[in-house]
């Protein structure tokens, strides 16, 4: 395919219907786009009422301001994910900011993997000849086979994934109006809700320790 045919916002259907379509087997793209419609609706349960909940229990453990533990009066559901809704919606309207509609898609979900792709590196990077006292013990733990050879070969290609898909995230799109301005918002975007989270948990930590 040639690059300027490659389409960010199709995606893998994208890349299917032109194989189906190359192959005469055209209604593949259609049977794989209706698979993919039904399958992520039935993991909206398990993704965003997921995600919704992880706030509220970490706000019920007081890590997080009182107001992550709230429940709706009405709906009796997490009550914060109103105002995380908010916030999301203000980072949408900063991604099209002097920007192409490709380029604002490409920025609006680079920054969400972006801000939680120092966790799996700081997980990957741990040093992996050191495991939990109780892994050999427990039967319900899975090791890597290899011993701490096997750890480290795992561990580093983990890291090494990570690493690079980080490194391609911020890289713009070729119709984007500002290469500087597109990597300002992804770093700056990612930067803050980084920042955000440790601010609330080193508020959160302080009070409990205090309380």
């Amino acid at each position: 395919m040639p690059a300027a045919d490659l389409d960010p916002q199709s995606g893998v259907f994208h890349a299917i219907a032109i194989g189906s379509v190359a192959l005469r087997i055209g209604f593949l793209g259609i049977l794989a786009a209706l698979l993919v419609t039904v399958g992520n609706a039935g993991g909206v349960g398990s993704t965003v009422a997921g995600i919704a909940r992880v706030p509220f229990v970490v706000g019920i453990d007081r890590y997080l301001p009182a107001a992550f533990g709230k429940i709706h009066p009405r709906w009796r559901t997490p009550g914060f994910p109103s105002s995380s809704g908010r916030l999301s919606g203000l980072f949408l309207l900063l991604s099209q900011i002097n920007d192409s509609t490709r380029g604002a898609y490409q920025s609006s979900s680079t920054w969400p993997s972006s801000s939680t792709h120092p966790l799996p590196l700081y997980v990957r990077g741990r040093h992996p000849s050191r495991p939990p006292s109780d892994r050999a013990s427990n039967p319900h733990a899975i090791l890597v086979p290899g011993g701490s050879a096997g750890t480290w070969i795992c561990g580093s290609l983990g890291f090494l994934i990570v690493l690079v898909a980080i490194f391609f995230s911020v890289i713009p799109p070729g119709d984007t109006s500002s290469r500087t301005f597109f990597e300002f918002k992804v770093v700056l975007t990612t930067l803050a809700a980084i920042l955000l989270g440790l601010i609330l948990y080193w508020r959160g930590a302080r009070t409990k320790l205090h309380s």
